[in-house]
């Protein structure tokens, strides 16, 4: 493995082998599906030069945990994994602000637990129980959950494919982190935070775009050489009223090794027995649908990467409201630099009721696992929008109709 000269030998090169590459069936198949196509239709001559997506994709590989990108084909192993990010952040919305130090503005802080056993004939068999942090203050981010971010048990096949059992991201759900050049962190992505129940009239939800109990998701092997597909069904918690199902999704994807489209389509009901999933106790609304769509595309330009995206969320209820959210976005490794930015646009078809803002951000690398970032959001409200940046933790701070509302956060963060 042969290191990267831009980091001083922090960073390894992704081997060139296509027989290796053909392994990686992510958790996060929308970079995978990419990473995949470059790694299969370039020339050696192409992959010594090490494109910019290939770049970004070994800076943030650490990121993501142990094999989170694909199986290791041919071993058996079992590895601790982790992330500990924390920030200085500060918020503000009108003449209300608040500064503090808060977990996981970059990366989730998190620790896990991956191990995989190869069957032998092309068969690999794999775990993952991964738990979010508060690092601040070394709680669970969420109560009464251990393994909140994945609990996963799966059969990988470098002929058939992959199919995983457990608490997860829908396919929807990956398709959804991979348009956002901020991997849809919940504190400073504008695309993130408009991917929300606001404005729906209470009747939508947006439970497809999110990791979901009770799941079972399929990758297909590449078809046709450039083609590949993704599908996941989500059953409730709480069956006692509507249908069973809490979503069911599907993602078709392409790749030509330098340009991906993926197209992600979904249907979800809410679920009483998780809370948040329903909009109101209107005791209907567990039998009403929603359905969501992604088109998501991403190019590597060769000095950096461009991504554009959009979203539409329409709840299936007479007179509700739909959403649709435009967004673009680029990516840059520069030295040991990473720069991102994102601009979105939301719509909804109530009147006045829309947003745009932008994330900008830069990670400094240290190590190939330890980087200094910073991250900059600014997010303007129509006049009946209330949308808040960093919504999970936004304390006393409240987002009004018609306002602007800013965040910066200055941090570090390990991977181990």
């Amino acid at each position: 493995m042969a290191s990267q000269s831009g980091y001083g030998g922090h960073f390894k090169r992704v081997p060139t082998d296509s027989s290796h590459i053909l392994q990686f069936l992510p958790m996060n198949s929308f970079i995978r599906s990419f990473i995949v196509g470059i790694a299969v239709s370039a020339s050696a001559s192409v992959l010594a030069q090490e494109s910019q997506l290939m770049r970004i994709y070994n800076s943030n590989g650490t990121g993501f945990g142990a094999q989170s990108l694909g199986v290791a084909p041919g071993r058996s192993m079992v590895s601790l994994y982790g992330t500990v990010d924390m920030a200085i952040n500060h918020i503000r919305s009108g003449s209300e602000s608040q500064t503090r130090v808060q977990s996981g503005n970059a990366w989730t802080s998190k620790f896990g637990i991956y191990g995989q056993e190869d069957l032998g004939q092309g068969w690999t068999t794999f775990f993952r129980l991964e738990a979010g942090l508060l690092a601040d203050t070394g709680a669970q981010q969420m109560a009464g959950t251990l393994f909140n971010r994945n609990s996963v048990i799966g059969l990988h096949s470098q002929r058939y494919g992959q199919m995983t059992l457990g608490r997860q991201y829908s396919s929807m759900g990956s398709a959804a982190i991979g348009a956002d050049p901020f991997l849809g962190n919940s504190h400073e992505s504008v695309f993130a935070t408009m991917v929300s129940m606001n404005g729906m009239g209470g009747a939508g939800n947006v439970d497809a775009f999110a990791r979901l109990n009770k799941t079972v998701r399929y990758i297909s092997p590449r078809f046709f050489n450039s083609f590949f597909v993704d599908t996941s069904l989500s059953l409730k918690d709480d069956q006692s009223v509507g249908t069973s199902i809490h979503a069911k999704t599907l993602t078709a994807n392409y790749s030509d090794g330098t340009t991906f489209v993926g197209l992600a389509y979904a249907q979800s009901y809410c679920d009483r027995g998780l809370p948040g999933s329903c909009a109101s106790t209107d005791p209907a609304l567990p039998s009403q649908r929603t359905d969501s769509m992604i088109l998501s595309a991403i190019r590597d330009f060769g000095p950096f990467v461009g991504q554009a995206s959009y979203t539409r969320v329409a709840p299936k209820v007479a007179g509700s409201p739909n959403v649709s959210l435009y967004s673009t976005g680029l990516q840059s490794l520069v030295g040991m630099n990473l720069y991102r930015a994102s601009l979105t646009y939301r719509h909804t078809t109530t009147a006045q009721n829309y947003a745009y803002g932008a994330t900008l951000g830069v990670d400094h690398f240290l190590s190939r696992r330890t980087a200094l970032y910073g991250r900059i959001s600014i997010l303007k409200n129509g006049p009946s929008s209330n949308l808040m940046i960093n919504r999970e933790s936004a304390g006393n701070i409240t987002a009004r109709e018609g306002s602007t509302v800013s965040d910066i956060s200055l941090g570090m963060y390990h991977n181990f």
